[in-house]
């Protein structure tokens, strides 16, 4: 496993012995949310071929902690081989999937300073203030 962090998402590079690995994989994230109180995970699956149930439950363990702590997490590098099972399973409605790790930090989007607004619209279809 690679961890790495760009801004404030944190980037698990998952082959498939991690995901074989349920107890240590699951231990890793949950300090990195109780302890470390990080809360944006980009789970990229790049390195792994195919996925069988141990490694989905390692998956779905990882989704739970994120959820019971408040966190987004969010699959990168998904294959259509990974991506279909885990649409069989019904993981795909569950778990936000994106092409690569650059698409899903974009994802996030950017933080907005909450003091600030937003860009004016311009147009005929802007509401005249």
């Amino acid at each position: 496993m690679e961890i790495q962090k760009i801004k404030d998402v944190v980037i698990l590079k998952l082959v498939e012995d991690d995901l074989s690995d349920p107890h240590n994989t699951s231990l890793i994230v949950e300090n990195l949310l109780k302890v470390d109180g990080e809360k944006r995970f980009v789970i990229d699956l790049s390195a792994v071929a195919s996925i069988y149930s141990i490694q989905i439950g390692t998956l779905v363990t990882m989704h739970v902690l994120c959820y019971e702590n408040v966190a987004i997490m969010k699959l990168a590098g998904v294959n259509d081989k990974v991506r279909n099972v885990l649409r069989i399973v019904g993981l795909e409605a569950l778990m936000e999937m994106h092409h690569g790790t650059e698409v899903a930090l974009e994802s996030f989007g950017k933080r907005k300073d909450p003091g600030t607004q937003g860009p004016q619209m311009q147009g005929p279809w802007a509401r005249k203030t």
